[in-house]
């Protein structure tokens, strides 16, 4: 009796282990892409993609090419929209160069229809981010560092500001002048912004007021050991699942990385995840909120299998009790039954 009650207690260990390795989360983004290796000329596929990290995946969420799902210029995720600025390169034939149009646009994320695409005056030409936008879900507030151009579109400086898209023109809150160029942004879960320097090293960067001074204070956090970003396309997002942030950028060898962020002080890392998939160029990307996976055999939802989820089955079926019940309908067949609490047993011998 007593082998048989230790190879039960194996068994359930072992089934325990295979459960939580199925399980296992990976994040999945939302993300534009404005560059992969197999595409040519007259197959560019800008667009909305969804990443799917655990499977190492890039699929396209919409048919055809619509360069204006990727704004270059930045974009938020918020009240189930897709908010940004796209901005062109043309080729202006009076100054003999090469200038700037940009666009405010916004998607619907149900559907991916564009709902707005408003052409921005020549004079509203300092809403680029040069490091992507960041949405503090503590506030509400969106906030980039943007360029800060000139009449002859040379970068003066770049400003740390707020931006608000719910009229034509974007309204820009400028906080202050931004010191060190960022490659990308992004906020915790706690309202703590953060940014990867293009030389390497993650820092916090204050959003208050400088007053006087005018330039923003900045904490570096860590050498993240990567000294070779290049200027092209970056963006980084917070998955508050695992603490950590996740960084898609291209280097100077011309190929895209993903790499895992470790923010803690002291322990500040970035860890290379894969090189993306088609060399894909990333911009925009945040993370899918997914539901919580739900362990077979967990009624009460407490991330184990025991018998207390089997007494809950039991107070449900003699008394119609529904206290500490989360899902009792194990089977699946739409109703709570003997079958459930045998489901549950199952799992707890293993079988």
């Amino acid at each position: 009796m007593k082998t048989i009650k230790t190879l039960c207690f194996v068994l359930v260990v072992i089934a325990s282990c295979f459960l939580a390795q199925a399980r296992e989360y990976q994040p999945k983004f939302l993300c534009g892409v404005v560059k992969a290796d197999s595409w040519t000329d007259g197959n560019n596929m800008e667009g909305i993609y969804e990443f799917d990290l655990a499977n190492a995946t890039l699929t396209k969420l919409t048919e055809g090419r619509d360069v204006y799902q990727a704004p270059l210029g930045g974009a938020v995720y918020e009240d189930g929209m897709m908010k940004g600025v796209h901005f062109k390169t043309i080729w202006d034939d009076f100054e003999q160069t090469y200038t700037y149009v940009l666009y405010h646009v916004q998607y619907d994320m149900t559907t991916w229809e564009r709902v707005k695409a408003y052409a921005l005056s020549t004079m509203d030409r300092n809403y680029i981010s040069s490091c992507g936008l960041a949405h503090d879900h503590v506030t509400g507030k969106n906030y980039g560092i943007f360029y800060n151009f000139n009449m002859s579109w040379e970068v003066v400086n770049r400003k740390l500001a707020t931006i608000d898209f719910s009229t034509n023109t974007p309204t820009r809150n400028i906080i202050g002048t931004a010191s060190i160029p960022m490659a990308a942004i992004a906020f915790s879960d706690q309202g703590i912004l953060y940014g990867v320097g293009e030389e390497g090293w993650l820092y916090a960067i204050s959003t208050a007021n400088p007053g006087a001074i005018g330039e923003i204070e900045v904490f570096p956090m860590g050498d993240l050991g990567i000294d070779n970003i290049s200027t092209n396309p970056s963006t980084m997002t917070y998955d508050k699942r695992t603490g950590k942030f996740y960084w898609a950028v291209v280097l100077n060898d011309q190929k895209s990385y993903l790499y895992e962020i470790n923010p803690t002080l002291g322990q500040v890392s970035a860890t290379q995840l894969m090189q993306l998939p088609d060399n894909s160029w990333l911009v925009n990307m945040e993370v899918i909120e997914q539901q919580e996976p739900s362990l077979y055999g967990d009624v009460n939802g407490d991330g184990e299998v025991n018998t207390v989820d089997v007494t809950i089955l039991y107070n449900y079926l003699l008394n119609g009790e529904t206290e500490g019940m989360v899902n009792g309908d194990q089977s699946g067949d739409g109703e709570i039954t003997s079958v459930d609490i045998t489901a549950v047993y199952n799992v707890i011998l293993g079988e």
